[in-house]
């Protein structure tokens, strides 16, 4: 048997034992642990119940604090005092906004104790004043006393002088009253006779409007007769009394330039645009018969020269040495005046050109006195023209009837018909020169530097200088045009979409 190996048995055997063991063990370790717990958890019972005794009294007198201080509605204590739903946020709010200046010891960190004495000081200072302040009181009662006792004296007084002066006052009305009856009786008399004045002097007013109305009559048929005597005179004589501002004294054909004898004495500066006349014209400024080219100067050479380029020309006509030139811009030392109304069209587009025209005004040295905006606007308002005022310069007139109803265009169309009349009235009367805006264009020998297509526009356009065509117009005097209706510098009736006036110009 001593040599026989183990059994399962005796592994088991070992097993419960060393089992048995390891269970006492932990199972007295458990009893330890579970005794030191129970200590421990009897020991803090002890001290929560004196906690909770501790708690119980510090609420108890929180709350009578609260109550002291007239806070108890209020739950959270606020201790960092900023939220004015807390006691301390409150408690702060309310001393700031009832302690004012006497806030104690500063408005952000306000203190109970120290406000309040604050406020005491404060109240017993008060209190002083007052007492001076109801002695003062007194003593002024017991003068007003007096004043009332001798006011009453002197109220007897003024009470007897008024019954008095009552008297007086009703004796005089009485006596008033029976002047005024004679002054009325008087004044019955004089209206009387105003009445009857008033009378013959409606019958002589009467018969006075009846002689103005007459007299205005036949002032107004002589004015007619007048303007029309003077348009007819106008169309049959067409004289103009301005003379050339220099000729042509030498021609480069190949070159296409010309030499005038204008320069720097006469004021004369570049891009200043003349007309060519013939030499056997009939006066300058009257026609656009007999112009036929227009040049623009380009460099000032000399005292009586300048060089200029042919802006247009009359093939039929050529520029010769000798030949006139004219604007009636160019005036040396002097400062020509010109006034303007209708819409000024200066290439056939339908568009004002009214800031390109003032610029060729002003480089001339020339200005502007009176002019019609294309709004109906004169410009400078209220002012009239005078006799610095060389033309009256009539562009296209609208008529009001082409923009029915109540259209902008409309009211902008009728003023300007408007200003027309009232300026050639002005016109006639300090015998100013009215011409059409497309002769004053010939006048001053402009021509339309470039024509742009713009796509959708119905406008046609004119050949160029020496080209034939069947459809051309070929009368003398004007550049050889196709149907179009652009650059007709020499047509006297270009730009106007009709009569700019019943001048005949």
């Amino acid at each position: 048997m001593a040599g026989s190996k183990p059994t399962a048995v005796h592994f088991s055997l070992v097993f419960f034992v060393m089992t048995t063991l390891i269970l006492s063990i932990v199972t007295y370790l458990t009893f330890q642990e579970q005794k030191k717990a129970a200590l421990a958890a009897a020991d803090a019972t002890d001290k929560m119940n004196a906690a909770e005794g501790n708690f119980k009294r510090q609420f108890d007198e929180l709350a009578a604090l609260k109550e002291l201080m007239g806070y108890e509605g209020f739950e959270e204590i606020g201790i960092g005092g900023n939220n004015e739903n807390s006691v301390i946020g409150a408690a702060k709010k309310d001393l700031v906004s009832l302690g004012r200046d006497q806030v104690q010891p500063s408005p952000t960190d306000p203190k109970f104790r120290d406000t309040l004495q604050s406020l005491r000081a404060s109240l017993e200072t008060m209190s002083e004043q007052s007492k001076t302040y109801n002695t003062g009181l007194n003593e002024t009662n017991a003068r007003l006393e007096a004043e009332k006792t001798a006011t009453r004296g002197r109220e007897n007084q003024l009470q007897q002088s008024q019954e008095k002066t009552e008297q007086e006052h009703q004796k005089l009305i009485t006596d008033q009253t029976e002047k005024m009856a004679a002054k009325d009786a008087e004044i019955a008399t004089v209206r009387q006779e105003l009445s009857a004045e008033r009378v013959a002097k409606g019958q002589l007013n009467d018969e006075l409007d009846r002689v103005r109305r007459q007299t205005s009559e036949e002032i107004s048929l002589l004015q007619q007769a007048n303007q029309f005597l003077r348009l007819q005179l106008d169309k049959l004589e067409n004289q103009s009394f301005d003379k050339p501002d220099g000729k042509i004294v030498r021609v480069d054909n190949t070159t296409r330039l010309v030499w005038i004898d204008i320069g720097s004495k006469d004021y004369l500066r570049p891009q200043t645009t003349f007309s060519v006349y013939i030499q056997t014209h009939r006066g300058v400024g009257r026609g656009s018969a007999d112009i036929k080219a227009k040049v623009e100067v380009n460099k000032i050479l000399g005292p009586n020269l300048a060089e200029c380029r042919i802006v247009e020309e009359d093939f039929d006509r050529p520029i010769q040495a000798g030949d006139p030139v004219y604007s009636p811009l160019f005036n040396p030392g002097v400062v020509e005046s010109f006034s303007f109304v209708g819409i000024l069209d200066m290439d056939d587009n339908g568009k004002s050109d009214r800031e390109l025209l003032h610029g060729i005004i002003s480089n001339a040295g020339a200005s502007v006195e009176v002019e019609v905006d294309d709004q109906g606007n004169r410009i400078p308002e209220g002012q009239k023209m005078s006799v610095k005022t060389k033309y009256l310069v009539v562009g296209d007139i609208p008529d009001p009837s082409q923009f029915p109803g109540a259209d902008e265009r409309r009211e902008f169309a009728l003023k300007i018909s408007e200003e027309h009349k009232a300026l050639e009235k002005e016109a006639l009367q300090f015998g100013i020169k009215i011409v059409r805006f497309s002769d004053f264009l010939n006048y001053i020998g402009y021509e339309n530097k470039q024509r742009l297509y713009v796509a959708g526009e119905n406008q046609k356009y004119n050949l160029k200088s020496g080209s034939r065509s069947t459809g051309t117009d070929e009368v003398l005097g004007a550049s050889r045009l196709s149907s179009g209706q652009t650059s007709q510098r020499f047509r006297s009736d270009r730009g106007n979409k009709k009569p700019a006036s019943s001048t005949g110009q």
